[in-house]
């Protein structure tokens, strides 16, 4: 079974050779919490937790999108931050208001357009239309990179066309690097402008696939987006669809009520 491409360990599991120490980012010797690659999933190149990490980063772009714009008010006076949404070429002058959060904003979508572009390429299907995004001005060899959304509604545009290839992508051996990319980008914007409402760890449901009460329901960033459930053990990862959610959630009252009444004097 191969390792997880995108590095990941296994808290308190370490390799044969391991002396118990490690090295830090700032090259100090630091203790070893754990060393052994975590096994991808059978088909994969990524593990169970990180494949649960890359749909839950995807799917909840658009509402971290929302949030940046809300977090940009008002200091715009258009959706999009900007006065011409449809133009071509670089973000405003210094003459010209551009919030910080527009500026993150508009990295995460050239970083979702250019792995769109990506795929498709590798799979030689139809890429989104280029119209979606803004684009620096082509160089001599007519090489042009996305720079930002070309109106409000873009970025989610370009998530429902990378959404459908999310279970082609765990299978490639670039996946990791797709998650590196996109979950870092987001963890940093969420860590300067978190989200009002903090994720919410369920107590009384277990999960499906390793049984235990580790489940975490992040609620959602936009009216009529659905809550994203995953279990938060490293070592499952798992993530539930809606469905799957409220399937989850009445076999579990299902039981507690069978308990109650097995339990209940006669």
């Amino acid at each position: 079974m191969s390792a997880c491409v995108s590095g990941c360990v296994i808290r308190g599991a370490h390799v044969p050779d391991c002396d118990g120490t490690a090295t830090d980012r700032d090259g100090q010797l630091v203790e070893c919490r754990g060393c052994l690659p975590r096994p991808a999933e059978d088909g994969a190149c990524l593990c169970s937790w990180c494949v649960g990490r890359l749909t839950s980063t995807v799917t909840g772009l658009p509402g971290l999108v929302d949030h940046l714009l809300l977090m940009a008010e008002p200091s715009v006076s258009s959706p999009s931050g900007h006065t011409d949404a449809g133009s071509s070429g670089a973000r405003p002058g210094e003459g010209m208001l551009y919030p910080a959060p527009l500026v993150v904003l508009d990295d995460l979508h050239a970083m979702v357009a250019t792995w769109c572009g990506e795929v498709a390429a590798e799979r030689g299907v139809t890429p989104p239309t280029p119209g979606l995004s803004r684009w620096t001005v082509p160089d001599t060899d007519g090489e042009a990179e996305p720079i930002g959304p070309a109106e409000p509604g873009g970025t989610a545009v370009l998530v429902e066309w990378l959404a459908p290839h999310l279970e082609w992508i765990t299978a490639q051996p670039w996946s990791g690097d797709l998650l590196s990319d996109l979950g870092t980008a987001t963890a940093r914007a969420l860590a300067r402008w978190p989200m009002a409402e903090p994720d919410r760890r369920v107590t009384d449901v277990r999960c499906p696939s390793c049984g235990c009460l580790s489940l975490v329901v992040s609620p959602p960033a936009t009216v009529g987006a659905s809550a994203t459930v995953r279990c938060s053990l490293p070592a499952c990862g798992r993530t539930l669809g809606e469905e799957d959610w409220q399937h989850t959630r009445a076999l579990a009252l299902a039981r507690a009520q069978t308990a109650a009444t097995a339990g209940a004097p006669s």
